[in-house]
């Protein structure tokens, strides 16, 4: 009969804790843990649970109690600390002693030293957070110390004797399986709002995922559209809108005034925020949750308004993912911002790369024509169409990227003239395969390398050397070496020109590839002293 009576007084707790468990109040505790003012709610609402288990408990004999009051005790110390148990515990035993018997003080006792064995067991798993096993083993000992407690402080001790023989055993058990209810109780709630918390992110990240796309282009009105109607269909909303400084860009969902929509946006612009708006559309009450885009800098660029049923659908989940997909939209609009900078700047080095190479090439070639002028005017008159060709296809290039096959007629060019100027030092060798002449690569890529390998390599040496210039088909990506056999470096000067990058050209073309591909492409120098250097990057493979 006893076990009955302690189950369903256990039951009551439990439902009680079921119920408490659901409210916004205890889940902020659980997330904010540190605030005084949550442990004092739960305090109170322990401190009540453990009274309400002394007074469901069953009468054994005149004022002892087999009682459920140890679950809330031990609850409360084990998911707030030693602090909320040991108070839960002196204002519940507080109230055990006034009710008077002759268990009173022992009962009194036991009752702070289960908030203190809560507390302990708190410090110990604080780690790996709150869980069944734990929570149960130290409701056995709690028990079981009260236990001693009564026989040793109750009198008289035969009576305390008799008492224990009673109640020892259906207190432990059914106490135990209490704790460990409302403990399971708990964590099943905070796995329910995590899974909440998740779908939410996950909700954010994928419209994220489908708008980079787009957003990648800039903002504009047919972009403004689509990241619209995305948003609309990923989610279950009656109506959406985004708006700019000056007026709705994009609306899906069902019929609205917009007059008087637009007229609650413009007020909107003057204290921009995470807020909502109202008006009466057709003697209907419409509400909109706004969601500003703001980038790093704090610039204002649209906002997304999502219709919404009250304001109750306002909760922190909501709010959560409402800035989660406001960080990420923004986050796109940066890296959109950040890629055209990029382009600009790349765009200003080529042009500087331009400039450097014209003036003391021309010059060079000019020497070289009027020279052969009066030794070999037919080989003068060769050189001047592939100046002129090299001029051409200079100016013509005004893209970031161009295919390899002009790169390759670009460089021809460019070589035939330099071969011309140091005639048996320098040999030329491409091997390309045809397969790859198609592909996409950055304009002035090939030329500054070669370039400088035979500036610092081949023509130090008195005899010359040979230029190879390879490409390798790797599936996703191009590989590009560019070898020579001139008087190569030894460490200490490799060092020296891979942390520093001396050289204008090879330190421009570095830069460019790090920019349009990312920081795994770069140039990778090997060297030996008089045997050569070879440069290799790697891009990603392009079609045209």
């Amino acid at each position: 009969m006893i076990y009955i009576q302690l189950l369903e007084s256990m039951s009551l707790i439990g439902m009680a804790a079921y119920l408490y468990s659901q409210t916004k109040t205890f889940n902020k505790f659980l997330k904010n843990k540190s605030d005084y003012k949550y442990k004092l709610i739960i305090i109170t609402f322990f401190s009540i649970l453990s009274v309400l288990g002394t007074y469901t408990g069953v009468n054994i004999e005149p004022y002892a109690l087999a009682n459920a009051r140890p679950i809330g005790t031990i609850v409360a110390g084990y998911i707030g600390g030693p602090l909320v148990g040991v108070m839960v515990g002196i204002i519940a035993g507080t109230h055990r002693y006034f009710l008077g018997g002759f268990t009173a003080l022992s009962c009194a006792i036991s009752t702070i030293i289960e908030g203190i064995i809560g507390g302990i067991a708190n410090v110990i798993t604080k780690e790996k957070g709150v869980d069944v096993s734990t929570g149960i083993t130290a409701a056995i000992i709690a028990e079981v110390l009260q236990m001693i407690i009564i026989l040793l402080v109750a009198k008289p001790y035969e009576a305390a004797l008799q008492l224990e023989k009673v109640i020892a055993l259906p207190m432990i058990i059914t106490n135990s399986i209490g704790v460990g209810i409302f403990i399971n109780i708990i964590n099943n709630t905070q796995e329910y709002y995590k899974k909440i918390g998740a779908i939410q992110s996950q909700k954010a990240l994928n419209i994220a995922k489908k708008t980079s796309i787009y957003l990648r282009s800039g903002f504009s009105q047919e972009i403004s559209d689509k990241v619209c109607s995305i948003i609309y269909k990923s989610i279950n909303l009656e109506s959406i809108f985004i708006a700019g400084n000056d007026d709705i860009l994009s609306y899906n969902g069902g019929e609205v005034n917009k007059e008087r929509l637009r007229e609650r946006i413009n007020e909107y612009f003057r204290f921009k925020g995470y807020r909502l708006i109202k008006f009466q559309d057709y003697n209907q009450e419409k509400l909109f949750y706004c969601i500003p885009i703001f980038t790093d800098n704090n610039i204002f660029k649209f906002v997304i308004g999502i219709q919404i049923k009250s304001y109750k659908s306002v909760d922190r989940y909501f709010s959560n993912f409402a800035k989660e997909l406001s960080a990420l939209l923004a986050t796109q609009m940066e890296l959109y911002e950040l890629d055209q900078l990029a382009q600009e700047v790349s765009k200003a080095e080529l042009k500087m790369l331009r400039n450097q190479i014209h003036p003391h090439f021309l010059f060079n070639t000019l020497n070289t024509i009027a020279s052969f002028c009066r030794t070999n005017p037919t080989k003068a008159r060769e050189l001047i169409l592939n100046l002129a060709n090299y001029f051409r296809q200079t100016l013509k290039r005004q893209d970031e990227k161009i295919i390899l096959k002009d790169e390759i007629e670009f460089l021809e060019s460019y070589l035939s003239i330099e071969k011309a100027r140091f005639e048996d030092r320098l040999n030329i060798d491409i091997n390309i395969p045809e397969e790859l002449l198609n592909i996409k690569v950055p304009v002035f890529v090939l030329q500054p390398i070669i370039e400088n390998s035979m500036k610092h390599g081949i023509l130090l040496k008195s005899q010359g050397g040979n230029v190879i210039i390879t490409a390798i088909d790797e599936k996703d990506k191009v590989k590009f070496i560019i070898k020579d056999t001139g008087v190569g470096m030894d460490e200490n000067k490799l060092n020296y020109v891979v942390n520093n990058w001396p050289g204008i050209g090879l330190s421009n073309v570095n830069k460019r590839l790090k920019l349009l591909y990312g920081e795994k492409s770069f140039i990778h120098i090997e060297s030996k002293l008089n045997k050569g250097t070879e440069v290799i990057f790697s891009i990603p493979k392009e079609v045209f």
